[in-house]
């Protein structure tokens, strides 16, 4: 059935605008059916309006863009807030006593999983995985999924084990299932085995999931996002399964912002059978089917992210690969073909140049170009960025991660490779388009944490003092880009979405506090006053 023409109208006055587009700074805008006719002074503005016109006095407020995080987990993010979070913790025997402490003061159902996240072998006073023998001592009765803070790798205890029949000899394309000496499985897994895991998780009702959907968008909504790409596929296990839950979402008007869905599909098969279905060209006012993800290397924190050279202190490891060049060829050229976007994970310079090797083999088979995306984009080189530029190439970065990765970078890469790592000012000068997400639940939805990183390259305790790479910090006007119209562009949306102009959609947060006057540490602290989305007032405070 065909929408109805909305006559629908909203003026926000008495403000203070950035636009993030030409002419700049404005006082008042005026919105019908959700886009954009007019940014001025409030006598212009309040001069458009009619008697069924919702006009808000926003008392001098500052208006923007709505965010969009270009790349995260909304389900696993919804969970995540009311799951246990191990990132705090400092050693081995601290997480299992909050394993325990979590399972003493809250219900998990007889044939529940327990699912925590956050736990990072780098700050753990054993430096090592923690192990199914560790996770046993929290329960050997409930199955235990406790994620890494990448979601790269995790420990499983015995239960878990045996119910995804993990043994001896068990084995994972691209992925790790780390034993012991007698050839048995230690509970640690890694890269594609970690999806397997996900995958094969008896498979979470949907109430549950529209529990975590709920969890999700409200707080994306409290923290100004009004748009999102998401990976959902592992958490719900089947692709119409994802279909129901978003289409169904959107059908009762129970969808307060803009969602694609990233599809991260196993293997050439699946791909094509989800083409040939048509799933690619599905999509809504509100929900469509975004790009097809492709994983392509592990990550530093683990050292599985693919190199040109091997790790500097591990000798004669180069990490994984998840693909082999031709597999990856063929992957990027099949969705190419059907004017999909690839958004292809990637973290090490090995891993990147196979991207750009699959996107010229692409161009030429098929005589065409599509912006694709390397997401995350981390250990680059002077030689990567210039393909990139030449061949449209964009970076899908996330700021937060050089919070917690800067104090191992140098002694994975040496100082050479670091100089080229998280190297955003080297992208955005290379005239690569960038935009930016948060990647959660691995880091937190406020995407004010990832523009805070991008300017400070500091952590919480504003360590190391003057920024890691210092060079490569952004300005405040490039931090915010990413997130507004960087982020809509690398989205492929810039042409309607991601700046305040008329023709434009009617997507603005109203902030308490000036994002361009505050400390970057006051940033952190910035309240949402007001959330639109499509002309719709989704939250105010």
């Amino acid at each position: 059935m065909a929408e109805s023409i909305r006559t629908d109208s909203i003026a926000l006055i008495n403000s203070v605008i950035y636009p993030m587009a030409y002419p700049g700074r404005s006082q008042a805008i005026f919105a019908r059916g959700g886009v954009i006719e007019a940014l001025g002074t409030d006598k212009e503005i309040l001069a458009k309006c009619d008697t069924k016109t919702v006009v808000l006095d926003m008392k001098g407020r500052y208006i923007m863009p709505g965010f969009t995080d270009t790349h995260n987990h909304l389900l696993a993010a919804g969970r995540s807030l009311e799951t246990l979070d191990l990132s705090d913790a400092r050693s081995i025997d601290e997480m299992i006593g909050k394993g325990r402490h979590f399972l003493a003061e809250n219900d998990i159902s007889a044939d529940g999983w327990f699912f925590a996240r956050g736990w990072d072998q780098n700050r753990m006073a054993e430096k090592r995985f923690p192990n199914r023998f560790d996770l046993d001592l929290i329960s050997s009765d409930i199955p235990l999924f406790f994620e890494r803070s990448c979601g790269h790798i995790a420990a499983l205890n015995t239960k878990a084990l045996e119910i995804l029949k993990i043994g001896a000899g068990f084995r994972i394309s691209g992925g790790i299932i780390n034993s012991d000496e007698k050839g048995e499985p230690n509970g640690v897994v890694s890269e594609a085995a970690v999806n397997w895991v996900r995958m094969n998780i008896p498979e979470h009702s949907a109430e549950t999931l529209r529990h975590w959907y709920d969890l999700a968008t409200e707080k994306m909504i409290r923290c100004g996002i009004t748009s999102v790409q998401t990976d959902d596929l592992e958490m719900v296990g089947r692709t119409q399964g994802v279909f129901d839950l978003y289409e169904s979402m959107e059908e009762e008007e129970k969808m307060p912002l803009r969602i694609a869905q990233q599809w991260h599909l196993r293997d050439e098969g699946e791909l094509a059978a989800f083409i040939e279905n048509g799933n690619n060209r599905r999509g809504g006012r509100y929900f469509r089917s975004g790009p097809l993800k492709i994983h392509v290397d592990g990550t530093l924190g683990a050292r599985t992210a693919a190199l040109r050279e091997e790790y500097s202190d591990d000798p004669g490891n180069r990490g994984v690969y998840a693909h082999s060049q031709g597999e990856l060829n063929r992957l990027v050229q099949r969705a190419q073909e059907a004017g999909m976007q690839v958004a292809f994970y990637a973290i090490g310079d090995g891993a990147i140049e196979r991207c750009l090797n699959a996107v010229e083999t692409a161009n030429g088979a098929t005589g065409s170009r599509i912006a694709h995306r390397i997401v995350h984009c981390q250990v680059g080189g002077a030689d990567l960025y210039s393909r990139m530029a030449a061949l449209g190439v964009m970076a899908d970065i996330q700021p937060a991660f050089v919070t917690s990765d800067w104090p191992i970078v140098i002694s994975r890469l040496d100082t050479e490779r670091a100089r080229w790592s998280y190297a955003w000012k080297s992208l955005i000068n290379s005239g690569i388009p960038v935009g930016a997400g948060s990647d959660a639940p691995t880091e937190p939805l406020n995407p004010f944490v990832g523009i805070r990183a991008a300017i400070l390259r500091q952590d919480i305790n504003n360590e190391p003092e003057h920024g890691w790479m210092p060079s490569q910090c952004l300005d405040r006007v490039e931090a915010f880009s990413m997130y507004t119209s960087g982020g809509a562009n690398i989205c492929g949306e810039l042409s309607w979405r991601g700046t305040l102009e008329p023709g434009k959609a009617a997507d603005m947060v109203a902030f308490m506090e000036d994002p361009f006057i505050v400390t970057e540490n006051e940033l952190l602290n910035i309240e949402t006053g007001l959330t639109v989305v499509d002309g719709k007032i989704r939250y105010i405070k």
